[in-house]
């Protein structure tokens, strides 16, 4: 007869074997080929590598094997590598304050060992032998004199051949190379100036050589036309710098696999910063696109916390409010094409940080001499339209959209522009275009505190559904900030007495009863967030200017218009105002490359 569970005697309290401590961390730090990856390459950089070759076999499954040119170790060094919690990079607690290397616990290397048939070659600068260290599932079986080049060739075969739990949730050699490769790209990514080999299955996937900066690392690996639809990040405020590149919209892709941030030169994530990117990116891209982003987050090592997650993926910020407002910004900024405000950015590196990433000077214009210069913004020639703004002073800030010189081509199906440009052609959405620019006057005119409004004569009664009355009601005072005169004139019927400025030809009617379904629709966040897109496209769609085909006065003066907003590529409900299509691609198309 079986007793009952809590007669049972407790099991006595024993210290566990190394073997087994080994093998539990192994869990924590090594999840796949993948992880074995990350943790050597990265211990590669931290010995100052120049060049870094990568071999894998099966996905990673049968071998992970990784050479550098590194500083190397001598014997008594190589030995003490394999410990755990042995480490070069710590000496006392407040070390983790300020951590600066890639690796630090110093138990990757053992926890590796402990599942997987493990040899170390190493050698140092200058030195007689180097050394070679075989290991068994975490068992010394040699330790000897090899001849090798300075640096260290760690070779890791058949992972978790030994702990077969482990192994059966191992996916597909196709599947752990795609982690694999995404690791790859994190490393070679975030270091540039190293030399990358990546092979599988003796067969070359990438050979990169050493770059100069970021976008040439990212032509190499992503191709030409990412790296064209980038702009330069740089903004700070003294304290969180932010450097890389930012996609334009609306190109963009459907997963984030172009979207890497670095800290402090650490391929990580934060759930700060994941937020701040989104949020940059809320008004011009539509839900569930990605545009690419290479950010690169340089601050303090101690504002930063690189001591959560086992396998170093997440930081912690010590002060996340502003880190994520300078991200935000720095975004916002390079995707508008805004000017860098003085005095913000310092290039003098910090102690404790890595280098920002270098940026190539931007390219100046090509002469504009065989292309229609922009109309000025008053011109006895263009009729002031019903929809059009007042005249823009001459110290407006100028046009920050690449389109700036163009000639003025034609019209396709009765809809979209035509544009020629030093760079290609530029397809042109007016309506989106028209949104977009409307969208922006209404946002400045109520961050400045009021909209100006235009009289109607006489005034206008429309009549709603009730559901579209109630919704009205509700955001009269909303509505007033955006320069409508509107007021309760019972059974559901509104008095519009006043539009704003911008839209003042619109039928009151239609534009009021689109109005209210939007405001039905509702949104996340305070209501003028989401009201402006919608008021703006609701305006587009209803303005009198664009139930006929524009004139070619009235075009230059939309494009004029668009080329001065902070973001002219989509309209604010991420919905493309312009469709780029540079020379290179056109040849491409043509097959003249």
């Amino acid at each position: 007869m079986l007793e009952p569970a809590s007669m049972t005697a407790p099991a006595p309290i024993r210290v566990l074997p190394d073997a087994v401590i080994n093998q539990i961390a192994a869990g924590e730090v090594v999840e796949r080929p993948a992880s074995v990856l990350k943790e050597l390459v990265e211990n590669a950089i931290d010995a100052g590598a120049t060049r870094v070759e990568i071999e894998v076999v099966d996905g990673g499954r049968r071998l992970v094997r990784v050479r550098d040119d590194g500083s190397g170790m001598d014997r008594d060094n190589a030995l003490l590598s394999i410990e755990r919690h042995a480490t070069s990079k710590l000496r006392e607690l407040k070390d983790l304050d300020s951590i600066a290397t890639l690796g630090f616990r110093g138990e990757a290397l053992a926890a590796i060992a402990s599942v997987s048939q493990f040899s170390l070659v190493t050698n140092r600068e200058g030195a007689a032998a180097g050394t070679e260290i075989l290991i068994f599932g975490g068992k010394i079986q040699d330790v000897r004199d090899a001849g090798a080049p300075r640096g260290t060739d760690v070779a890791v075969r058949n992972l978790f051949f030994n702990v077969p739990a482990r192994r059966k949730f191992l996916r597909s050699a196709q599947t752990e190379f795609t982690h694999v490769r995404q690791t790859f790209l994190l490393e070679a990514l975030a270091h540039v100036g190293i030399e990358f080999v990546l092979r599988a299955d003796d067969a070359d996937v990438y050979r990169l050589p050493a770059a100069d900066n970021l976008l040439d690392r990212v032509r190499d690996l992503y191709g030409p036309e990412v790296a064209g639809h980038l702009r330069p990040i740089r903004f700070g405020n003294g304290v969180v710098e932010i450097g890389g590149y930012a996609g334009l919209p609306p190109f963009s892709r459907l997963d984030r696999e172009w979207q890497v941030t670095f800290v402090n030169g650490r391929p990580a994530g934060s759930p700060v910063v994941n937020f701040a990117v989104q949020n940059a990116y809320r008004d011009v891209l539509v839900g569930g696109r990605y545009a690419p982003l290479f950010l690169r987050v340089d601050l303090p090592a101690d504002l930063v916390d690189v001591n959560v997650h086992p396998a170093k993926k997440e930081v912690r910020f010590r002060r996340p409010t502003e880190v994520r407002d300078v991200i935000v910004e720095a975004i916002r900024l390079a995707i508008s094409g805004g000017e860098l405000p003085r005095g913000k950015r310092d290039d003098t590196p910090r102690e404790g940080m890595r280098p920002a990433f270098s940026a190539p000077p931007a390219a100046p214009l090509r002469p504009a001499a065989a292309f229609a210069p922009v109309p000025p913004p008053v011109a006895a020639t263009q009729p002031k339209l019903d929809w059009a703004p007042p005249p823009v002073p001459a110290a407006a800030p100028a046009p920050a959209a690449p389109w700036a010189e163009y000639r003025l081509l034609g019209r396709v199906g009765g809809q979209y522009v035509v544009l020629e440009t030093a760079d290609g052609l530029v397809l042109m959405d007016p309506r989106s275009a028209h949104e977009r620019v409307l969208y922006e006057r209404l946002l400045g005119a109520m961050e400045k505190g009021q909209v100006p409004s235009q009289g109607l004569l006489p005034p206008a009664t429309v009549a709603v559904s009730p559901t579209q009355a109630a919704a009205l009601r509700k955001h009269l005072g909303l509505l007033k900030e955006l320069g409508f005169g509107v007021a309760d004139f019972g059974a559901d019927t509104f008095l519009v007495d006043a539009l704003p400025t911008w839209i003042a030809g619109v039928a009151p009617g239609p534009l009021l009863s689109d109005v209210a379904d939007g405001l039905l629709q509702g949104g996340k966040g305070a209501a003028r967030d989401w009201a402006l897109p919608l008021v703006a496209d609701v305006a587009g769609r209803q303005a009198v200017g664009f139930q006929r085909e524009l004139t070619d006065a009235e075009l230059h003066a939309l494009v004029r218009d668009l080329s001065r907003t902070e973001m002219p590529y989509t309209s604010p409900r991420g919905k493309p105002t312009v469709i780029l299509l540079g020379l290179r691609e056109l040849h491409r198309k043509f097959g003249r490359e």
